[in-house]
């Protein structure tokens, strides 16, 4: 808490010694009447530029300096600021985000100004306006996070309030394999050999180029009598990647716990405040290493936490997250019907670490066949593909996960429920909030 408040002494001290520079001037200047905190009046007055008015629209939604100096102002944000109960992620207007709301159309991202929260036009903004910008982000993050979670308004973000939003169906899912339906796919494999990608049979006996057409896609079976051995020795390049395919026949709906789009749309604005935040740094010149960056955005280190639980100790694994990613995992990298034939040599990728310990152990024993000979268990093994059901039960499959079974209860509504939870990775302290650390939160 103490760290917002020095967050507040670095943004008004500017704009107190800037009125008091303008005193000389008219009484009625706009950044005399910021100084009185005469924060209606500026803000409604179309006369003032656009970093007073958003300044006074900040100064009414509580983020004034005056109002950190009552006591025990740090101690209660959600009342110092009068943070009101939010219906949604997307409540932009009730109690004093709607102040924070008018700022951000002001001097915000193009992101805000053009969307249907502001319904402006792009423009270009001035460094006094980025400068506001960033605190009005900052605002936005908190005013967002306690409005939602916050459900008694005491100031304090409990495990209980956390997990409650965060609830997902996690029932019957685990890293032994449950919740999943992997399995090795025809105990078929990819080679790829530099830049040459093959399908091949169990021993590697077979090695068909991967074309992306009939009889050289993932889901068939290889055709070509030449081994892998001589493909390596032709193309004059060693084995790189022995990646086994495993069929995914379906997988649980781990979302299916919580209200799916107030989850989404948390993510979602969670990514918007925090990706204009992190451009609004970059855009004056205040690098990810710089110390003030870095004491700006401390206050955000228990959301912006890298899906890790870092209380007490740092990196330490975030429980919450384990049984996300039994599941996440799976679809994080996940092709679509847009993908083209090159992409898809790095789409439907796990990597095989995560395989056999964050989502199904039990695979550990099927990267190989059984009777592998020891060359093919001295190959480097990386990754591993995926190719998914396309009905149910399973006899056809697919690269595109748009193209697995769906309906109710489906691997197509499991999988595309999960990824609208976000794919991105996780990286603590990088400005960017993705729901694998909202989850997390109440471990930090």
């Amino acid at each position: 808490m103490k760290t917002i408040f020095r967050l507040l002494l670095l943004f008004f001290l500017p704009l107190m010694l800037a009125s008091c520079g303008d005193k000389k001037e008219s009484a009625q200047s706009c950044s005399i009447q910021l100084d009185e905190q005469k924060y209606s009046k500026v803000s409604e007055n179309e006369n003032c530029t656009n970093y007073e008015r958003a300044s006074a629209y900040l100064g009414r939604a509580g983020m004034s300096f005056a109002n950190f100096l009552k006591t025990g102002a740090t101690d209660n944000l959600t009342k110092t600021l009068g943070i009101s109960k939010l219906s949604s992620p997307t409540d932009y207007t009730t109690g004093n985000r709607g102040f924070v709301t008018d700022a951000l159309c002001l001097v915000g991202a193009n992101a805000f100004v053009t969307s249907s929260r502001c319904n402006g036009s792009s423009r270009t903004r001035s460094t006094d306006e980025l400068e506001i910008s960033m605190f009005a982000n900052i605002a936005d993050f908190i005013y967002l996070n306690y409005g939602v979670l916050d459900n008694d308004s005491n100031g304090t973000l409990s495990d209980t309030e956390v997990e409650g939003f965060t609830k997902l169906q996690t029932g019957g899912i685990s890293v032994d394999g449950l919740g999943t339906g992997l399995a090795a796919y025809n105990d078929n494999y990819e080679v790829v050999i530099g830049d040459n990608h093959f399908i091949a049979n169990s021993d590697l006996s077979k090695c068909s180029p991967y074309t992306g057409e009939s009889n050289g896609r993932y889901t068939d079976n290889a055709s070509h009598n030449t081994t892998c051995a001589a493909k390596a020795i032709e193309i004059g390049i060693s084995i790189t990647d022995l990646r086994p395919i495993f069929k995914l026949d379906n997988m649980t709906d781990i979302t299916a716990g919580g209200t799916l789009n107030t989850l989404v749309s948390m993510v979602s604005e969670l990514s918007m405040i925090s990706t204009a935040l992190s451009s609004d740094f970059d855009s004056v010149g205040i690098s990810s290493e710089n110390s003030v960056r870095k004491q700006l955005t401390l206050g955000l280190g228990k959301l912006d936490n890298g899906a890790k639980d870092n209380n007490p100790t740092a990196n330490a694994a975030c429980s919450a997250v384990i049984l996300f990613d039994v599941m996440f995992l799976l679809v994080k990298n996940a092709a679509d019907n847009s993908t083209t034939v090159s992409e898809l040599k790095s789409g439907n990728l796990i990597n095989t670490a995560d395989l056999i310990n964050a989502v199904d152990k039990s695979l550990v024993d099927k990267l190989l066949p059984v009777d592998a000979s020891d060359a093919m268990k001295a190959l480097p093994m990386k990754s591993a593909r995926i190719v998914y059901a396309k009905d149910s039960p399973a006899t056809t499959y697919t690269d595109s996960y748009e193209e697995a079974w769906s309906g109710e209860n489906s691997l197509y509504e499991a999988m595309n429920n999960t990824r609208r939870l976000g794919t991105d990775d996780s990286v603590k302290g990088d400005g960017k909030v993705t729901f694998r650390e909202l989850i997390c939160v109440a471990e930090n």
